[in-house]
């Protein structure tokens, strides 16, 4: 299971420092024009559906100039860990804790065709150590050429999958979908086109760096394409790079850079009531640790799954998911306080006979009121592995994870 905050979250503002510079810029190049803020109410805002089209469309009304948009999500997250051995458990960094979260969002449409998006998140961690975190979790600036092809850079985020919940690996583990969310996040420079309105594909092409020492770390693409009777077909391919600081501890032989190769592909059913996805992801030419296993709450990053020869990497990172997604509220009147249920399944190593994970997900999503929402997600896991005899070779766990969240606003993403 995928951490509950963005990988590497703590370094979020260092390396948010250049992307900054650019919004700021962005907005001193406007200071001459009149802004006006909004927090205006909306009867059909529901806090509990995703609002995001990101590198489909534009999530700010392009037509009001300077008017900056607020939300503010608050919520209280409760979670707890299982498993059937006690060492697994204590091995995990916390079996339990409570935390408070924050989300500041604002947004806004800029002259000559300039948008900017932001959320700034504050979290709390009781947890044993608490911890205190103050993290930016989307900053970009997003100009358009028309209404069909735009750039982006900064910290994006992309909504391709329609996966809630797992950790997708087409653009590796530091951008996998973060927990409970149907999206991508990555620092990057990105162009998007789309051809939806003629009936064809989106798309986008992205470039990532790495600041540590200011390099390239990725180049990926992308292609969303709707077809008739409510499906859709989406992929996405990307080369990686890996650095000898980030592997030796892992491969301690590694000497110098590599780079792999990524592939995604998924095809799903989207209608007004009821979704469901199948997709399936891997990696080739790769070593490393296998993805999806870097989680606060992933049993499987104590086995420590390290691919070590290329020529295995298609059997030992190929992973393959599926999914089904509701909306009870549209289908029953008298259950319209139950906005979304789902249950998604997850398996890794099917193609090797060095281990097998089963990854399950059930939640939930409650309506108290359309702002106020009570979500649920239970997540079990069972993992057999033979090649780690420090570790037990069946592990059977699980996770519960609640969340009540209240939204001020409308924000122009809801994806929280």
């Amino acid at each position: 299971m995928k951490n509950l905050l963005y990988p590497n979250f703590s370094t979020a503002l260092r390396r948010s420092v250049l992307t900054l510079s650019m919004l700021l810029a962005a907005f001193t190049a406007a200071q001459a024009q009149n802004f006006e803020v909004s927090l205006e109410n909306d009867s059909t805002f529901n806090a509990a559906e995703d609002y995001a089209r990101t590198s489909e469309g534009f999530d700010v009304d392009i037509s009001k100039i300077n008017v900056v948009n607020v939300g503010l999500q608050l919520a209280q997250d409760l979670i707890d860990a299982t498993a059937n051995d006690d060492g697994i458990v204590h091995g995990l960094k916390n079996k339990s804790y409570y935390r408070q979260r924050a989300d500041l969002m604002l947004s806004s449409a800029l002259p000559e065709r300039t948008n900017v998006y932001s959320i700034i998140s504050f979290i709390n961690n009781e947890s044993g150590n608490a911890e205190s975190i103050v993290t930016v979790t989307n900053l970009e600036v997003e100009h358009f050429f028309n209404t069909n092809f735009k750039f982006r850079v900064g910290r994006l985020v992309n909504s391709v999958s329609e996966s809630q919940f797992f950790g997708r690996i087409a653009l590796e583990e530091s951008s996998a979908h973060v927990y409970g969310r149907k999206i991508f996040v990555n620092d990057a420079i990105e162009f998007d086109g789309s051809f939806k309105k003629k009936g064809g594909p989106s798309f986008f092409i992205g470039l990532k760096p790495v600041f540590k020492d200011l390099n390239l770390k990725a180049v990926y693409a992308g292609i969303h394409q709707q077809l008739p009777r409510h499906t859709q077909v989406a992929a996405i391919v990307s080369v990686n790079r890996q650095f000898e600081a980030d592997m030796t501890k892992y491969i301690p032989t590694f000497k110098g850079k590599d780079a792999y190769f990524s592939y995604e592909a998924e095809a799903s059913f989207k209608g007004p009531t009821t979704t469901y996805f199948l997709n399936a992801g891997g990696n080739l030419g790769f070593t490393g640790v296998i993805p999806h296993t870097g989680g606060n709450f992933d049993f499987l990053k104590q086995m420590a799954p390290v691919v070590t020869d290329k020529g295995d990497s298609f059997r030992e990172t190929f992973t393959t998911a599926a999914g089904l997604r509701i909306r009870p509220a549209k289908l029953w009147p008298s259950l319209k306080w139950l906005a979304q249920a789902g249950l998604e399944g997850e398996v890794q190593g099917a193609l090797t006979d060095r281990f097998t994970a089963l990854n399950l997900c059930a939640y939930l999503k409650v309506n108290i009121t359309r702002r106020l929402v009570l979500t649920y997600y239970c997540t079990p896991q069972f993992i057999w592995q033979y090649y780690n005899a420090d570790k037990p070779s069946y592990t059977g766990g699980l996770v519960n994870f609640l969340r009540l969240s209240v939204t001020v606003g409308k924000p122009s993403r809801m994806f929280l």
